[in-house]
């Protein structure tokens, strides 16, 4: 089963226009009860993000936040594609690298995705599954046989979809160097 990102993420997340001041992102940022803000051209095409410690840092070196967001903004953004399966990306998440990450369209910043909400859907999907291997054993285990004759219930455990999605996500998580 693929769950697409944009079946998941926030759309409209909180942003500013490069040059706008760090006092009225971080006022948007409360008001939004954001952690981090995306910083657009004109056009709505991410530049770049700034989380709030460094608006945080930022205000206790300098006692103010006149600068502009532009100022402290990173902008090496690794960005999602709103078509992208969220599941195969659960591990952009892992030992909590990314808290959250950007969606763009076309460069255009669309949405943003946590890491809550991947958790989440994992764990729907684990709920979900438990439930159908509950109720095909009971089915299963309801079955009668003609005398001599066996049914074979045996589901291999490698082939179930939570040993498919561990396995899939190991193959595909980052090596240690």
């Amino acid at each position: 089963m693929q769950v697409r990102v944009r079946d998941l993420m926030t759309v409209n997340p909180t942003s500013v226009l490069m040059g706008t001041s760090l006092q009225e992102a971080a006022e948007q940022m409360i008001l939004a009860e954001s952690s981090e803000i995306y910083v657009t051209d004109l056009q709505m095409r991410l530049v770049g993000v700034v989380p709030d410690y460094e608006i945080l840092k930022h205000k206790l070196m300098h006692q103010n936040l006149d600068a502009p967001i532009n100022s402290i903004m990173n902008v090496q953004i690794d960005a999602l594609s709103p078509e992208d399966d969220a599941i195969q990306l659960a591990f952009l998440f892992r030992d909590r690298r990314n808290s959250c990450m950007a969606v763009a369209e076309n460069g255009r910043l669309v949405g943003k995705l946590s890491c809550r909400d991947v958790f989440r859907v994992i764990m729907a999907l684990d709920s979900i599954e438990l439930t159908e291997e509950q109720t095909s054993e009971e089915s299963a285990a309801s079955i009668t046989t003609a005398p001599g004759s066996t049914v074979s219930t045996i589901n291999p455990p490698h082939l179930s979809k939570n040993s498919l999605r561990k396995h899939f996500l190991q193959q595909n998580a980052p090596q240690a160097k």
